[in-house]
This record gives structure tokens, C-alpha cells and sequence, in this order.
């Protein structure tokens, strides 16, 4: 009789906790970085993630856009680099010189990020 309480309170209790992950990042398994060579950031979450990315000069950074159909896109501040507004795939921008780029998501203000590029 115990035993059989005992599974009654576990087996339900197993299932609500399995569904707990450990937050927002765990809610898609796949890995949207999958396949990209070279430093990369996520939106995800109406965020930038990483917020800020150190990379050498000449190197290549990319966006992975991965927001559950959220259309985003990614603007320099100083017009350097621009996306396309999309709400999947990826954009790229080469990075030649030292300096920040800070950079926003035109349709979401408050997604705000910088790539800063060292010697």
C-alpha cells in the first residue's frame, strides 16, 4: 500500500518537474550556433546574446536570429553594418577595424548590443 502512494505522488511529480528546465535557453534543444565557425550572437528572448562580443580585427561575426518568429534586425550605430528585419536566419559582418560598434534592434529599442574589436 505505501509503495503504491509512494508512485502515485512520484511518477506525477516526475513529470511537472521534467518540464522545469533551467530557464528561457533551454526551451529549444537545437543549438542555432550549430555549423558557425567564428564568434556568434543569439536573439533570443527580444535580447542580444552575448550583449558584448570581443573579437581581433578581421574577424567575422554572426547573428543567429532565433526569436520564435519575433522578426528583429541589427543596425551599427554609426550605419556601418545593417540587417535585413527577419525573424529567422543568419547575417554576417567582417569586422577590419580596432574600435566599439555599438549596434540596436531598430523594430525593439531596448535590444541594444556592441562588438568589440581589439588589435
Amino acid at each position: 500500500m505505501k509503495l503504491r502512494l509512494r508512485l502515485l505522488v512520484a511518477v506525477p511529480l516526475a513529470l511537472v518537474l521534467g518540464g522545469c528546465g533551467g530557464g528561457s535557453d533551454d526551451v529549444d534543444s537545437a543549438d542555432p550556433a550549430a555549423g558557425v565557425d567564428g564568434p556568434n550572437v543569439v536573439l533570443r528572448d527580444i535580447a542580444f546574446k552575448p550583449g558584448t562580443i570581443k573579437v581581433q580585427a578581421g574577424a567575422t561575426v554572426t547573428w543567429i536570429f532565433d526569436d520564435r518568429g519575433i522578426p528583429h534586425n541589427v543596425v551599427a550605430d554609426d550605419k556601418s553594418f545593417e540587417s535585413e528585419t527577419m525573424d529567422d536566419g543568419r547575417f554576417t559582418h567582417t569586422f577590419e577595424k580596432a574600435g566599439d560598434y555599438p549596434y540596436v534592434c531598430t523594430l525593439h529599442p531596448i535590444m541594444k548590443g556592441t562588438v568589440k574589436v581589439g588589435p
